[in-house]
């Protein structure tokens, strides 16, 4: 089984377990085989006559993940609709969390911020934007920091006793 992933609506998208990338259109890729499955839902595979090409076509990552680890009669076509896109460019992206626990009130500081790959948090591009406000609510190490849990200004760190110690 080969994974193709098609990418004619998203150029520049890749995903680390395909064998191959394809900018080609859905229906010239498809004509490489005798029949092409629609494979989202799919909970076993179809039994194929011996020398049928058959290509399974799914759109939901999900699905992609679990008809991988399948024993399929022939090649997973991969073309990620519009919410996989974002499901991959999350998987992709580097996010903050708390590096430690942060006490409610606390201003926080560089050293209060972890990057992660995949997290569900602020982009961790914000880091700048997001050190020197106050933590609304105490936050556990390892927590994804997302903007409604900090202040909307940033709190003038040199100006603030215990700034970034976890006192208000």
């Amino acid at each position: 089984m080969r994974r193709i992933l098609l990418t004619a609506d998203a150029p520049d998208l890749t995903v680390e377990t395909v064998d191959e990338a394809t900018s080609a259109p859905l229906v010239e890729v498809a004509a490489r085989y005798h029949v092409v499955i629609p494979a989202d839902h799919l909970s076993e595979p179809p039994m194929l006559a011996d020398g049928v090409r058959a290509a399974f076509l799914c759109t939901d990552l999900d699905a992609f993940d679990r008809l991988r680890r399948l024993a399929l009669g022939g090649d997973l076509l991969f073309k990620p609709s519009p919410v996989a896109r974002l499901d991959l460019l999350r998987r992709g992206r580097r996010t903050l969390v708390a590096a430690r626990a942060v006490a409610a009130g606390a201003n926080l500081d560089r050293a209060d911020l972890a990057e992660v790959i995949g997290g569900a948090g602020i982009g961790a591009e914000h880091g700048p934007a997001v050190v020197g406000r106050r933590a609304l609510y105490a936050l556990a190490e390892g927590t994804p920091v997302d903007f409604g849990m900090i202040s909307e200004d940033p709190v003038d760190v040199a100006d603030a006793p215990g700034a970034g110690r976890g006192e208000a």
